[in-house]
Parts: structure tokens; sequence; C-alpha cells
């Protein structure tokens, strides 16, 4: 859970983390929207305000261009000529909104005075480090390439530290999941799952009433095998799923077998041939029995308390994230110059 709500986190809100392409979202291409001719402004223009504090057109594209470099490099966005300069609208709003969050939570945290203590930049980095992994970069490699130079990734990566740690005394800590909310959830799934198991059993009645195997198999299964028919291969005792196994090795051939739950979901086997075992001779090892199946499958959702847990608390924490913006945001003067349109 830590983890969820770490410093990583919270600069990936900001766009540190997002320029250097750790825990955010790639930019679908619908989110390119058509725009007028680009207008370029002098450096020191002001975009936006929050409470007095400025964002220059210099500050504004050294963000938005660090998003757009990303999204090429680390999610191989593809950006057609005659389209860069839609996705450079789509980078420069981003990256206002993104000052305009940051600066108000900023604003407050020294209201509340919070303060780092060497503990949380040691976690800090520590989280930031796990985020890395996929692109084989250490923690230094995120200072050192990072598009806004050291000195400013470095300050940055202090400055989520810091809202970091504002939320987690405003809003994560707060946060509790009930016995309700688990049951709840449970109930959600456990029906989902028998829908789920209720939808097969439709399915089966028609394989028993004629309908092809094979050709059911191609459109409902859920199963990469849906592609080959079902057939799952050829198997001997000790290869399949317990449940799996006791129904192949029962089965007659061709018949359509009830439905099984598996920690996958619900199957329908078909058993398509069988090879007898044989005893071994002076000159030939034994040979396990083995039979061939096909099968089709539909997930389940899988009851895990702690993932579900998990997942109140995320839902909880962005919604909460979300009021204490809303909240803060209502006593701030914000002003956007250059796109006056935006809402935040």
């Amino acid at each position: 859970m830590r983890q969820m709500c770490n410093a990583v986190f919270f600069l990936s809100v900001l766009g540190v983390v997002a320029l250097c392409g750790c825990g955010r979202e790639e930019t679908p291409r619908s989110a390119l929207k058509p725009v007028a001719p680009p207008v370029e402004m002098p450096p020191d223009y002001v975009v936006a305000m929050v409470n007095g504090t400025p964002l220059s057109w210099a500050d504004m594209e050294k963000r938005a261009m660090g998003y757009l470099k990303d999204d090429v490099e680390v999610n191989h966005l593809v950006i057609p000529t005659n389209r860069m300069a839609e996705a450079k609208e789509h980078f420069r709003r981003r990256s206002v909104k993104a000052f305009v969050f940051k600066t108000v939570m900023m604003e407050e945290a020294a209201k509340e005075k919070i303060q780092l203590a060497e503990l949380d930049r040691q976690e800090g980095l520590r989280s930031l480090a796990t985020s890395l992994k996929s692109r084989n970069w250490t923690t230094n490699d995120f200072f050192l390439k990072g598009p806004m130079g050291e000195a400013m990734m470095r300050r940055e990566f202090e400055d989520g530290l810091v809202i970091d740690k504002l939320l987690k005394q405003k809003v994560r800590d707060r946060l509790r999941v009930t016995d309700k909310e688990i049951a709840e959830s449970v109930a959600l799934l456990e029906a989902t799952n028998q829908a789920t198991r209720v939808k097969l059993d439709g399915i089966r009645k028609q394989l028993l009433d004629g309908a092809d195997f094979g050709d059911t198999a191609r459109t409902v299964s859920q199963c990469p095998s849906a592609k080959k028919g079902g057939d799952l291969g050829e198997f001997k005792r000790g290869n399949m799923l317990k449940g799996l196994e006791q129904a192949a090795f029962t089965q007659e051939i061709g018949a359509i077998g009830p439905v099984v739950e598996t920690r996958f979901g619900y199957h329908i086997l078909k058993v398509t041939a069988r090879t007898p075992a044989t005893e071994a001779t002076a000159t030939s090892p034994a040979v396990p029995e083995t039979v061939r199946v096909s099968h089709i499958l539909l997930k389940s959702v899988p009851i895990d308390h702690k993932r579900m847990t998990d997942s109140i608390v995320r839902m909880k924490y962005k919604a909460g994230v979300d009021a204490y913006f809303r909240d803060l945001k209502s006593k701030s003067k914000i002003e956007c110059f250059f796109y006056p349109d935006m809402t935040f």
C-alpha cells in the first residue's frame, strides 16, 4: 500500500516521473484534437498564474516537450508531421495542469509547515529506484537524463516528496476500509462469477444440442487456444490442473464434459483422443496414458481480500485527493491567460 501512495505517484501527478516514463499513462491518439495554427510566445510570457506565482512560456515549453519526448521514446507514440502542432498543444495543456496542481499543493504544504526528514528522502529514492527498473535506469540516471536539467529535476523530486507528505497527512492516513465495503465487493465479484458460470452453462447446452465445439471455442473461449479451436494438445497425468486432469482422464472421447472450475475460471472439456498406457518391455520403457484435450474457457474474477482492500483504498485515495484539491483550488486565484478555456 505504501508503494502505491509513495512519492513516485505524486511525481507522476506533477509530471516529473512522466518526463522520464515512469508510472504514467500513455497518451492516446484520441487525446490529440485539432488546433489552430500554433502561436509562439516570448520566453517570459506568463501563460498562467496561481496566487501570483507565474508559469512562463519557457517553463511550460520545457515541461511539455519533455512529456512529448517521453511518449515518443517510451510509449512509442507515433505523431504524423501534420499533427505535431496538435501534439504540442496537448502536452502544453498537460503541463499547465501540472503546474496548477503543484503550485496549489506546495503553497498549502508551506502553510502546514510540512518539512522533509532524511528518512522521507531515502524512502522516496527507494520507491523511485523501483519504478525505474523497467527502464534499466538508476536514480542518478533519472536526475541526470531528465529533460529539465539535474538541478531542476532534483528540486522537482524534493517538491514531490513534500506533496506526498502533505497528502499523507490530509488524505491517506485518514482512509478506512470497512468490513461492509469488503463484503459488498466480495458479493459483487461472486455475482459476476456466477453470471459467467451461467453463461458457460448456456454454451454447454448449445454444444449438447449439436453446436460445433471448435467453432464455438474460436468464438467465445478466453484462452489463447481459442484460435486453434480450443485444442490444448496432448497430456499425461500430472501435467494439468487437478480439476481438468480428473475430467480429462475420465471423460469419454468426444463427450461434452460438465463445467469444471479452476483458479482461471470455468471450463468445458472435450477429449479428442486417448492413448492407452503401455508397459515396459526389454527394449522399450513404459509409456503412460495420454489424452488430447480441447476446452472452452470463460475467465472468472479472483476473490482476493487483500487486492480488494487495496483497490478500495486506491479509489478512496483518488477521490480524497480530488476533493482536497478542489477545496484548495476554490480558495486560490488561478488565472490562465494563454488558454482561457481551461478548467482546473
